[in-house]
């Protein structure tokens, strides 16, 4: 800690002995980059840690992450033999990996009536996608004769 400054014989006070009050800020930054650092990696590791946990389920794709259902109370899981029909908030639709439009929907749910006679259909509409879009899936689905209309939903916590 410095001391006051000392008069000299002359009188004067030399330059050197004035009180400099200086905060150094260098360790400061050091540890708020470090903890940057490690927060980037630990949410990158949680995202990639969540992406294989249900690629192991084989329940979600990639695109899981950009699907938020809303949350809901159903209690039936996924099974390997249902269609799952992803709306995203733009309107994107996306049945299992294979994007296609709206007006392709008719063909290809047709095709999947003919490929299997009991097949669940499960939408995972994104909550910020539009509410006519989502009947609108609903209503061709049932008119290609698929009557086993699910909608995904999260569970609350």
């Amino acid at each position: 800690m410095q001391g006051a400054p000392q008069d000299r014989d002359d009188g004067g006070l030399d330059e050197d002995d004035a009180i400099f009050a200086e905060i150094n800020i260098t360790p400061l930054t050091d540890v708020f980059l470090v903890l940057l650092i490690i927060f980037m990696v630990v949410s990158s590791s949680m995202v990639e840690a969540e992406k294989q946990a249900a690629a192991a389920k084989g329940l979600l794709s990639e695109r899981a992450l950009q699907v938020q259902t809303p949350q809901g109370t159903g209690e039936t899981p996924l099974v390997p033999k249902d269609i799952v029909i992803s709306v995203l908030p733009d309107g994107t639709l996306f049945i299992e990996e294979d994007q296609i439009s709206i007006d392709q929907l008719d063909g290809k749910l047709a095709e999947i009536k003919r490929g299997a006679a009991s097949t669940r259909v499960v939408i995972r509409g994104d909550q910020a996608a539009t509410y006519d879009l989502i009947m609108k899936v609903i209503s061709k689905a049932r008119e290609a004769g698929l009557s086993d209309v699910a909608l995904a939903s999260r569970s609350r916590q």
